[in-house]
């Protein structure tokens, strides 16, 4: 089985950040990643090298690094989200992707694998105490894909979430629910997925995730359309 390098998850855990960040929004320095996603400083700095090469970040000498949406050509490969219907599709795309993904992670997960899940989780659930935590689901969620040992795949969703993400934002639920009532779903709905996963249960991590996409992008799509 194919493992995902250190720099690769570096490279995925920055796409699924910047889908959160505007185009021409400064990013974190080096080491604020480091602490973010717990890899090392040449883990971070290679996966921003690659992220500038297929300009998705430009640098500004003394000022730092910036993300940009606009002239990435991964990104414009996505048809644009111009519409409820367009978001809603998008959607559809990444529930087909990801399901396969918690089901694969179900079956390849090591135990490293299933502790840093568990973190996410853990980290999560400490998070939204306080805030909406839009950083630690991302990370969740890249620690799920994480587990699937495809690197190809952890790109694609990758890429795809973070252009869902740059149009409907996690932010969209935040007018529908609570903060109370938010850590209660994330707890309930993660928690089944992480439960499955430590299972090496393929079926019902592919429906554990299925039901937390679905009650997400319900939520997201109902608070738009207010």
């Amino acid at each position: 089985m194919e493992t995902e390098s250190r720099s690769e998850s570096a490279y995925r855990q920055l796409v699924l950040y910047m889908g959160q960040l505007d185009d021409g929004e400064r990013l974190p320095a080096e080491s604020d990643f480091v602490d973010m996603f717990g890899l090392s400083r040449a883990s971070i700095r290679e996966a921003l090298a690659r992220l500038r090469a297929e300009g998705m970040v430009r640098s500004r000498k003394g000022s730092g690094s910036y993300a940009v949406h606009n002239g990435s050509p991964e990104m414009m490969r996505l048809s644009a989200i111009e519409s409820m219907r367009d978001l809603a599709e998008w959607h559809e795309v990444r529930l087909a992707l990801e399901s396969e993904v918690a089901a694969l992670a179900a079956d390849r997960r090591t135990d490293a694998d299933l502790a840093n899940l568990q973190k996410a989780q853990a980290d999560l659930i400490i998070q939204l105490a306080s805030n909406h935590a839009d950083k630690e689901d991302v990370a969740f969620h890249s620690a799920l894909a994480a587990c699937a040992h495809n690197p190809k795949l952890s790109d694609a969703l990758g890429k795809l979430t973070s252009h869902i993400f740059r149009w409907s934002s996690l932010s969209a639920e935040r007018g529908f629910l609570t903060l109370a009532e938010r850590r209660e779903l994330i707890s309930l709905e993660h928690g089944g997925i992480v439960d499955a996963v430590a299972a090496r249960d393929a079926d019902r991590a592919r429906a554990e995730i299925r039901r937390h996409l679905l009650n997400g992008r319900s939520r997201v799509l109902s608070t738009l359309e207010r």
